[in-house]
C-alpha cells in the first residue's frame, strides 16, 4: 500500500511537471514596443522597436526595423488614442496594443507562434527552432514557401540566421537568376547577402567592365563598391601620373587618401616622382611636412625618403636626436640612429653602461 502511494505521488509529480512544461512551451513571448510612422519613397513606413522581457527562456531583447505600414492589420496611422493591431505571418502572429498620437505609439506586444509552421519547417529539415529565431522568422516573413523557393534554387537547409538575412535583403530566385546570368552562379548565401547589402547590381557590374575590370570575383566587386572605386578616382589617378593601376592599387589609393593635393605637397618638399609604393608608405607612416621639417631642424636635412620612413617606423624624432647629443654622440648618421633604436640603446642605457 505504501509503495502504491509513493508510486502514485511520483506519477502525479511527473504529470504536474509535464503540465508546467507544456504551459511554458505555449506561453507567448511578451514585451514592449515603440513606433513612429514616417514617409518614404516606397510609401508610409512604420519604424518599430521591440523590447522583449529577456527572461532566461528568451535570450533576445531588442529589435528595430522599418516595415511597410500596410503589413500591420488594424493600425490607423492617424489614431489619437488606444490602438490594437497585429502582424500576421505564416510563422505566427505578433499582437500589439497601446496608444498612438501624432504618428507615434507605445505599448505592449505578445507573440503567438504557429505550431503548424514549426511542423512544416521540421519536414524541411529544421528541427527545434529556438523561440528567438521563430520570432525573427515571423517579423521578417520567412515562410515555408520562401524556404522552398530557395531550396529549388539550390540553397537547401541554410542556417536560420542566413534565411532571415536573405529575406531581409530580398534575396529571391529572380535575384539569384540575375546574378547567374551575369556570370556569378552558385554564390554562397553570405555572398548573395553581401551583394544585396552593397547594391552590386547589373548597372554597377557593367560600369566596372567599362572601366576595364571584367570578370571580377564577387569579393573584388564588393571591394570596389565599399571603397568607391569609380571613373572619377581613375581619372584622378591618371592626373597624378598613374595610368595603369590595378584594382588593388586603386583601393590603396582610396584607403590612404592619396590625392593630387598630397602628391603636389610631396613634390614641394623635394620628393618628386616617387613610385606608388613609396607614396603609400609615406601615408602609412605619417611622413609629412611637419616631420620632415622637424628632422631638418635636428640636423638631418634632405634625407632619402626610405630613411625618413625608417625613422618613423623606429620612433626616431628630434627628441631622440637631442638625447643622443646630450649623451655625447653628436655625429651620428641616420643609419646609426636606426641601429641604436633597433638594439634598444637610448640615453638611459648609455648612462647605465658608463656607470659600469
Amino acid at each position: 500500500m505504501r509503495k502504491a502511494t509513493i508510486l502514485l505521488a511520483t506519477v502525479c509529480l511527473v504529470i504536474a511537471s509535464l503540465a508546467r512544461l507544456t504551459g511554458a512551451a505555449q506561453e507567448p513571448l511578451k514585451g514592449d514596443w515603440t513606433a513612429r510612422v514616417k514617409d518614404s519613397k516606397d510609401g508610409k513606413q512604420l519604424w518599430l522597436t521591440l523590447r522583449s522581457d529577456n527572461n532566461d527562456r528568451h535570450q533576445f531583447s531588442n529589435w528595430g526595423m522599418d516595415m511597410p505600414l500596410q503589413e500591420f492589420r488594424g493600425l490607423d496611422p492617424n489614431a489619437n488614442g488606444p490602438v490594437r493591431f497585429n502582424l500576421t505571418r505564416e510563422a505566427g502572429v505578433v499582437s500589439f496594443d497601446g496608444i498612438f498620437k501624432d504618428g507615434n505609439g507605445v505599448g505592449g506586444f505578445t507573440f503567438q507562434p504557429n505550431m503548424a509552421f514549426l511542423n512544416t519547417m521540421r519536414g524541411l529539415g529544421y528541427d527545434d527552432i529556438p523561440p528567438e529565431k521563430h520570432f525573427a522568422m515571423t517579423l521578417h516573413d520567412v515562410s515555408s514557401a520562401y524556404v522552398n523557393e530557395l531550396k529549388a534554387a539550390g540553397y537547401d537547409k541554410l542556417p536560420l540566421d542566413k534565411l532571415v538575412a536573405m529575406r531581409i535583403f530580398k534575396v529571391d530566385t529572380e535575384f539569384i537568376r540575375t546574378m547567374r546570368d551575369l556570370g556569378y552562379d552558385k554564390l554562397p548565401a553570405d555572398k548573395l547577402i553581401a551583394v544585396k547589402v552593397h547594391h552590386i547590381d547589373e548597372p554597377f557590374i557593367r560600369e566596372a567592365e567599362s572601366l576595364g575590370f571584367k570578370n571580377l570575383p564577387i569579393d573584388k566587386l564588393i571591394a570596389m563598391r565599399i571603397h568607391k572605386i569609380d571613373r572619377e578616382l581613375i581619372n584622378q589617378a591618371r592626373e597624378m601620373g598613374f595610368t595603369d593601376l590595378s584594382l588593388d592599387r586603386l583601393i590603396q589609393l582610396r584607403i590612404h587618401n592619396i590625392d593630387p593635393a598630397f602628391v603636389k605637397g610631396v613634390k614641394e618638399l623635394g620628393y618628386g616622382d616617387l613610385p606608388f609604393e613609396k607614396l603609400v608608405q609615406i601615408r602609412i607612416h605619417h611622413v609629412d611636412a611637419a616631420f620632415i621639417k622637424e628632422m631638418d631642424d635636428a640636423g638631418y636635412a634632405r634625407l632619402p625618403i626610405d630613411k625618413l620612413i625608417a625613422f618613423r617606423i623606429h620612433g626616431i624624432d628630434s627628441k631622440f636626436v637631442k638625447e643622443m647629443h646630450d649623451a655625447g654622440f653628436n655625429n651620428l648618421t641616420a643609419d646609426d640612429l636606426v641601429r641604436l633604436k633597433i638594439h634598444g640603446i637610448d640615453a638611459a642605457e648609455i648612462r647605465r653602461m658608463r656607470e659600469k
